[in-house]
């Protein structure tokens, strides 16, 4: 049964039967024009984080990754098993953290890095680009990707070389830096790591550039994930930040569509 209202100590969910109350007394009120307006939020607030229309919408965009991007038990690719000359892996997921005893963190896309380097590892290509990152405002770190590449050398991760993308602002500053990259290395084959959810938008880019990609998924935040969300009527912070995640990826097409980007 606590289950049923766990998601009572979320803010979303505390919010919500705070609202569900208030418009409970503005009918009891008779105070029509107001219950509506309040109803309203109340209603859209239980449709998307009460139920599971967020993870329909993340699920359908990542299953299209799925079959391509698993790693085999024994270490072997099922992606073609092509070998590449390049992996790269996009940023994001990966903090600067002068508290941790590794230098950063991680979180969602953390195991993008992490696809990257066991890609690396089994010998699908031999140089790691990291992808670019911006330091934290008001201080003086370094990029992040620079921390995590130092711990990735410094372990021993991957059989060849290790670089970044250095300081970008976005994913298209990212592609444009490694093509630059690319054109000097003259490198052909790449395998792109991002998330699932952001792989259309990256590979996209990429083929824009010129620069044909081998997509391996990582991050999946539904396709394959156990949820383990037993039925409450309380919304989910969970759900809502999956529709973030996935407005996030819809409005982004929309604005790289609209500069040509893609």
């Amino acid at each position: 049964m606590h289950q049923f209202f766990a998601p009572l100590v979320e803010p979303v969910g505390a919010i919500w039967l705070l609202m569900i109350l208030a418009v409970t007394w503005l009918l009891w009120r008779r105070h029509w024009r107001s219950a509506i307006w309040l109803g309203l939020p109340t209603i859209l607030l239980f449709a998307v984080g009460s139920t599971s229309v967020a993870e329909m919408l993340v699920a359908a965009e990542e299953k299209q990754w799925a079959g391509e991007s698993k790693l085999g038990s024994q270490g072997s690719a099922a992606i073609g098993g092509a070998a590449a000359d390049v992996v790269v892996a996009l940023g994001g997921g990966e903090r600067v953290s002068r508290n941790d005893s590794l230098g950063f963190a991680v979180g969602d896309g953390g195991s993008r890095v992490l696809t990257a380097v066991q890609l690396v590892r089994l010998g699908k290509a031999g140089t790691l680009v990291l992808g670019g990152s911006w330091p934290m405002p008001g201080t003086r770190d370094v990029p992040s990707m620079c921390v995590v590449q130092d711990w990735v050398i410094s372990w021993g991760l991957a059989r060849g070389a290790v670089t970044n993308l250095g300081v970008c602002i976005n994913t298209h500053d990212e592609v444009v830096a490694f093509r630059k990259l690319a054109e000097g290395q003259g490198w052909s084959r790449v395998m792109l790591v991002t998330s699932a959810l952001h792989m259309r938008r990256s590979v996209a880019l990429f083929n824009k550039q010129g620069i044909e990609v081998t997509p391996v998924a990582a991050d999946f935040q539904v396709e394959g994930v156990s949820q383990d969300l037993p039925f409450s009527p309380f919304p989910r912070q969970r759900r809502l930040s999956l529709l973030a995640l996935y407005v996030h990826e819809k409005l982004g097409w929309l604005v790289y569509r609209a500069r040509g980007w893609v």
